[in-house]
């Protein structure tokens, strides 16, 4: 058992410095040995045995915070993780036609509709699309996937756009 008042902290420091006055704790169950261990470096430091149990307390409290931020953090991330597994794993499932791995490309709705299936644009720098609709946005292309920059006609909702679009930094107008 720990009793800690400021009578104790005055006594103990041997300071002339005025303490402010806390107020007596009564801590059960402390082990004998982390008591001894506590009250030899108050006075190998010249501290009073209540500072160096409020440090102690103190930087546990600091690390159980920091560890609980950390966990949540990487629950939260692993979550995420975990959810675009497994819309990788659908998106994988789909009969989609991928187009990756380019600096550039020019499609037009014919070439579009020509494909017969829905089409997968990754991992390409800048992805044209020219005289295409909205509805054709809609039923031809399944994702946008790590563009750099996909350029659009005037008459396309970029909001609908970018539902389909994952890692894309930059959505363009062309100019008429």
């Amino acid at each position: 058992m720990i009793e800690m008042s400021s009578n104790e902290s005055n006594k103990q420091n041997n300071n002339t410095e005025e303490k402010e006055e806390k107020k007596t704790i009564t801590i059960r169950g402390v082990d004998d040995d982390l008591y001894k261990k506590a009250v030899l470096l108050a006075r190998e430091t010249g501290r009073n045995v209540g500072d160096i149990v409020n440090q102690a307390l103190k930087s546990f409290l600091s690390i159980t915070e920091n560890a609980t931020r950390t966990v949540s953090t990487a629950i939260t991330h692993v979550t995420n993780t975990g959810k675009e597994f497994v819309q990788g794993l659908k998106e994988a499932g789909k009969e989609v036609i991928v187009i990756s791995d380019l600096k550039e490309v020019e499609v037009d709705r014919e070439e579009l509709i020509n494909l017969g299936k829905p089409a997968s644009f990754r991992n390409i720098d800048r992805l044209v699309l020219t005289n295409i609709t909205q509805e054709d946005i809609d039923k031809y292309i399944d994702s946008i996937i790590l563009v750099k920059e996909v350029v659009v006609p005037p008459t396309i909702n970029k909001l609908k756009l970018l539902q389909k679009c994952k890692f894309v930094d930059k959505v363009t107008v062309l100019k008429t």
